[in-house]
């Protein structure tokens, strides 16, 4: 688990890891002061998405999930969140809270302020 300083969140974009850290198709779990976050890399195109780690159903560790194209299912109880939207695939009420992010220099940065 890469543990990030409380402090580096006084800026708008909140340096998070590597991108060589996260291989296609799998995800990484960042702690940044208490929040857990879930760092996705996708492919077709190659690109990362960022949520809270914690599945809005019942708490499943989602970076622990299966990743199928864009899609993540949580490894509690077998939701399905589209990591694109954020939507549900079996509830259209159940949304994932992302961050917008980016990649500068070799790294992924989050947007966190308002979190």
């Amino acid at each position: 688990m890469a543990e990030i300083s409380p402090k580096k969140r006084v800026s708008k974009w909140t340096k998070l890891v590597r991108a060589n850290d996260v291989p296609p198709s799998a995800a990484k779990f960042v702690a940044v002061g208490d929040m857990e976050l879930a760092i996705f890399r996708l492919e077709n195109p190659d690109r990362f998405v960022v949520t809270r780690n914690s599945c809005p159903h019942a708490g499943g560790n989602l970076a622990a999930g299966k990743i199928e194209g864009a899609r993540v299912t949580c490894p509690w109880h077998q939701w399905q969140f589209d990591l694109d939207s954020g939507a549900c695939t079996f509830n259209e009420t159940v949304t994932l809270r992302s961050y917008d992010c980016k990649v500068v220099e070799g790294f992924v940065y989050a947007h966190l302020t308002g979190s």
